[in-house]
């Protein structure tokens, strides 16, 4: 009888999981979102904020492991993979993170509100590019599927992770000549797609869009 009730218990905490995650799935795809994966299969997708192996030790996402970005911008990440898998067949870009709920974005401020790591979370009272699902944080995967040598880790806070200045860091001995021609070529590719840096974190790409104007033409993700 005991295992019959704890078997009964687990099948109804599974069902609640799948119904919480169609559930945020479905406010994605009501925002006008798209699965990245389905715009362009070839990309890989490991959203960092799904795991405990971020900045903050902690999963903020739960279930959600899909990479929703709106379409236009969508289509834009897929021409940059095209573009790579051009240039160094084999290669794919591994997306890290897409749209972000404002919700996740409060909750990811109130656990580094009072900490060095505040300044680099934004508090969520407007929403910023993630939270309107047209930013993008990306890494190269090699032909044999390893993370290529970017410098730094995603998510790193530090000047090594700052792009424009490449050549000065690895003339000074903190990242690796491997790891410019490897921004390069990710910059590259995104500059063609009409995507650009953002100058603190070499993963981040969004359009070149004065934040106004993003607040403008596309709805917050106020969920």
């Amino acid at each position: 009888m005991k295992r019959k009730l704890l078997l009964a218990a687990c099948v109804v905490l599974l069902c609640a999981g799948v119904r919480a995650q169609g559930v945020l799935d479905a406010k994605m795809r009501k925002a006008g979102l798209v699965d990245v994966l389905g715009v362009d299969s070839t990309l890989r997708v490991r959203l960092m904020y799904s795991t405990a192996d971020n900045f903050m030790g902690r999963d903020v996402y739960g279930d959600l492991e899909t990479a929703y970005l709106l379409p236009h911008f969508a289509a834009r990440l897929a021409h940059a993979q095209r573009l790579l898998r051009e240039r160094r067949p084999g290669w794919r870009m591994l997306v890290c993170d897409a749209a972000r709920p404002i919700s996740v974005q409060r909750y990811m401020y109130s656990l580094v509100e009072g900490t060095p790591n505040q300044v680099y979370v934004a508090n969520g009272a407007r929403g910023g590019r993630h939270n309107y699902g047209v930013a993008v944080d990306v890494t190269l995967l090699d032909a044999s599927g390893r993370e290529a040598d970017m410098g730094t880790p995603v998510d790193f806070f530090g000047e090594e992770a700052h792009t424009g200045g490449e050549a000065a860091l690895a003339a000074a001995g903190k990242i690796s000549a491997e790891a410019v021609r490897n921004r390069e070529l990710l910059r590259a590719v995104m500059r063609e797609a009409g995507l650009v840096p953002y100058r603190r974190e070499w993963w981040h790409y969004e359009e070149p869009m004065p934040m106004g104007e993003v607040r403008e033409r596309f709805r917050l993700l106020d969920f």
